[in-house]
């Protein structure tokens, strides 16, 4: 009896240290994990709390036992929350939520909640509640629904076409600039292969390698055409390149900017340039190939095309051994269409001296031939003067040319003012013509409005003023070599700014012997 005793002692004390064992553990890992956890009994008052409990919430475990949990974590604003969920729970439910709780502080956190019955025997005697801090995760994920907004707001305002697709071409999403410039709903385009809508027939072959390229990893730019749902070809430049994640290629994207309009400008600007070569290459021929070489006088002319060719124009006649003809005029209107004015000019002035050299009724022949063959918005000024060397006179009209300048030995200059309207501007017009002798070291210069009119980056002109000045600062110069000295001025005075209008000059003087 007294052994059966002492054996049943030695049992219960196994078992009370077993149970010991359990609880030291139970309590070790209840007060070290990394949730915070809460055990309560069914009315749903705190039996114990653990110190992640006492952490997270700011209570001390004196605090927070024997009082009901939701009215310590649970704010007025989620309090019927709470007590449902507190109600399901101790009805023997298992409960998972994501919801906010508060601190001893009144400040809200956050929290992930899982609620489960805690069962002895088949009976629940109470139940655990185990609350995670989410409030980093949350902000993540809010940042990334911001992120998120951003991108579909870029997504959908960006002015190119953008095409969301898989690795296998497949279309994900595009934007609204997508479904205007294609023709295609968001629909329609979602799921089908990129290039069976856009890429035309002829063209397929090309559309697959691109997509292929990209699809291995390359980042493709091209220019291309594609159709849209009617069919029609638009020309485009073509952004493909892979999206990344980590070291993965999740599918790629594709920028698709409609560039039919830029074509178009090149296109003018391919036509522009061909007609600017064709017009400086008229007006090129038009111009004499050198100074002509008269006994007794220095002449030399000199025409500056501008970037933008315009109709300045000027001549050398040879009449007979005695007499040159000098003719220096601008055309209305740039580019080829002035080329063209120009060489009908020039040929209608050289027949017409075949007839009669006479200034007056080759300006007035001239006029009627223009004004009848040209539209109301061309004309063309022009100085027209004959140099007769036997008689060292010079006979001029002029219609609607700048007024030479004649720079008399020993005296002031002065201008040359006989003067008509421009050709073309009226059907018959009467011209007058004047004639002057040219003393020995007389000087004439014959010049377009673009060396007077030229301007510099501060809106300055180059000015008639400072022309005569340098014609008599530099009075010891050639013909040619004031020209040159003329040109030069004019384009420091030009600056960083571009030349305008043509500038076309003539100087003739008369040599001392």
């Amino acid at each position: 009896m007294t052994k059966s005793a002492d054996n049943n002692r030695l049992r219960h004390k196994k078992s009370e240290d077993e149970i010991r064992i359990q609880k030291t553990y139970f309590q070790r890992l209840f007060n070290s994990a990394p949730e915070a956890i809460v055990l309560h009994d069914n009315n749903d008052l705190i039996v114990d709390v653990n110190e992640e409990f006492t952490r997270l919430f700011g209570y001390s475990r004196e605090e927070a036992i024997g009082k009901p949990i939701n009215e310590l974590v649970a704010s007025e604003d989620y309090l019927d929350e709470a007590t449902e969920v507190s109600e399901r729970v101790i009805s023997g439910e298992r409960i998972e939520l994501e919801t906010k709780r508060k601190r001893k502080d009144g400040s809200l956190i956050d929290v992930s909640i899982l609620g489960a019955p805690i069962i002895h025997g088949g009976k629940q005697v109470g139940d655990f509640a185990i609350y995670r801090d989410i409030t980093e995760r949350k902000k993540s994920e809010e940042e990334l629904r911001i992120q998120k907004t951003y991108f579909e707001r870029l997504f959908n305002s960006a002015p190119e076409a953008i095409v969301l697709h898989d690795n296998n071409d497949l279309v994900v999403d595009v934007n609204r600039e997508f479904t205007q410039l294609f023709g295609y709903t968001r629909e329609e385009a979602i799921g089908k292969p990129i290039n069976e809508l856009v890429a035309p027939e002829d063209l397929q072959d090309e559309a697959a390698r691109l997509s292929q390229e990209v699809i291995n990893g390359q980042i493709v730019e091209t220019d291309s055409k594609r159709k849209r749902k009617d069919g029609t070809i638009i020309d485009i430049s073509i952004l493909g390149a892979p999206i990344l994640y980590g070291n993965k290629q999740m599918g790629v994207y594709a920028i698709y900017r409609d560039i039919s309009e830029r074509r178009r400008a090149e296109e003018v600007r391919i036509r522009m340039q061909e007609e600017g070569r064709m017009a400086r290459n008229i007006q090129k021929n038009l111009l004499p190939d050198a100074s002509p070489r008269v006994p007794g006088y220095d002449i030399a002319g000199k025409n500056i095309p501008a970037l933008n060719v315009g109709g300045d124009y000027y001549d050398f006649i040879p009449l007979d051994e005695h007499r040159l003809i000098l003719t220096l005029g601008d055309v209305s209107g740039k580019g080829i269409a002035a080329s063209m004015v120009m060489a009908n000019l020039q040929a209608t002035i050289r027949a017409q001296t075949l007839y009669d050299a006479d200034p007056k009724i080759c300006l007035e022949r001239a006029n009627k031939l223009l004004y009848r063959s040209t539209d109301s918005k061309t004309f063309v000024s022009l100085f027209f003067g004959v140099l007769d060397t036997r008689s060292n006179t010079l006979t001029y009209a002029n219609a609607g040319q700048d007024l030479p300048i004649l720079f008399p030995t020993g005296g002031k200059p002065f201008p040359l003012k006989t003067r008509g309207i421009a050709l073309g501007m009226k059907d018959n017009v009467i011209f007058r013509k004047k004639e002057f002798a040219l003393n020995p070291g007389d000087r004439l210069l014959i010049y377009s409005d673009g060396i007077p009119e030229a301007m510099n980056d501060r809106m300055e002109e180059f000015g008639e003023d400072r022309l005569v000045q340098m014609v008599q600062q530099h009075s010891g110069l050639s013909s040619d070599g004031l020209i040159k000295k003329i040109i030069s001025t004019v384009n420091m005075h030009f600056g960083n700014s571009l030349q305008n209008d043509d500038i076309t000059l003539i100087v003739l003087t008369r040599k001392i012997t």
